[in-house]
């Protein structure tokens, strides 16, 4: 019980300190409305959305793609120059901003985790590379003009579907959405390298989930090991395999993003972000973010502000 109060405790101290959007808030909806969907062109919810504080997170996926315009998209540390054809990829818990042309047009969608559910698990959102936080270099594709067409209607139908709301609407635009990212998995994976069997990736896949879950609490690999079933040994070897870095470095890495958001993002003070973070010792927390970036805390965000 006392693990889980401090949980608690540490996540709402994190939420305080970068804004975490619902789709229901998005919308303004009434305290009872409950949404896992919504579609709408870029350039009315970037009208629309003169309150939103930016930067911020989300606590469901987001496409956003571009048909027409400029700009740059922040996504944690990563800046992006925004082009048409461009699709980007955020998971629940990205934080991002960005600049973007006062004629930006294009589609946003946003869903909750529960809403796409696939039969196979290599389309499932956890395998899907771009959605990740940790192996990929980019949370976009850029497609041809050829395949840009055929993204562009798919989102012009799903926007179809979402405002006309007729029977089994939510299923159709579940197989479009399902399509646009094969279609994009297709253009992705060729700058995607990893080494390992399906399996493997699946296992570090779920890894990862775990990470995402409890970082906050949980930072020894053997814990980790356990929760999935296998030695500390061969979670580390699977992961060096397949992305070059050990177990310990993935829930690190992790860790320190999640420093580096609230360090650029938030008031807190170093120690106050340390124990959002899970370290009691301060100045534990500190020499292990200066091991990791080469840089103490202050520094960092002395040098980004």
């Amino acid at each position: 019980m006392v693990l889980y109060q401090s949980r608690l405790v540490n996540i709402q101290v994190l939420n305080r300190s970068i804004p975490k959007y619902t789709i229901e808030q998005i919308n303004q909806c009434d305290q009872h409305v409950k949404m896992n969907l919504d579609i709408r062109r870029l350039e009315d919810h970037i009208a629309l959305m003169t309150d939103v504080v930016f930067p911020h997170r989300h606590d469901f996926y987001n496409l956003i793609y571009i048909t027409q315009g400029s700009g740059t998209h922040d996504i944690d540390f990563k800046q992006f120059e925004v082009v048409p054809n461009q699709l980007f990829f955020m998971n629940d818990g990205q934080v991002h901003e960005w600049n973007l042309s006062a004629d930006i047009k294009g589609f946003t969608m946003f869903f909750k985790k529960e809403f796409y559910n696939v039969a196979e698990p290599i389309f499932s959102l956890p395998n899907l590379p771009f959605f990740h936080n940790s192996a990929n270099e980019a949370q976009m594709v850029i497609f041809d003009q050829n395949e840009a067409t055929v993204c562009e209607h798919f989102f012009e139908d799903m926007l179809n579907e979402f405002k006309k709301g007729q029977t089994h609407h939510e299923a159709i635009i579940k197989t479009l959405l399902k399509i646009i990212l094969i279609r994009s998995l297709r253009v992705y994976e060729p700058h995607y390298s990893t080494s390992g069997s399906k399996l493997v990736l699946t296992k570090i896949h779920q890894f990862e989930g775990l990470i995402e879950k409890n970082y906050q609490h949980i930072k020894g690999v053997k814990e980790y090991a356990s929760l999935l079933n296998m030695t500390p040994n061969y979670l580390n070897a699977i992961c060096s395999t397949a992305l070059g870095k050990t177990a310990g470095e993935m829930i690190r890495d992790r860790v320190i993003l999640e420093a580096k958001r609230l360090l650029i993002h938030s008031p807190l003070s170093i120690c106050e972000m340390g124990y959002a973070l899970g370290y009691d010792d301060c100045s534990y927390f500190i020499r292990m973010f200066k091991k990791s970036v080469g840089q103490t805390p202050e520094q960092f965000r002395t040098q980004l502000a």
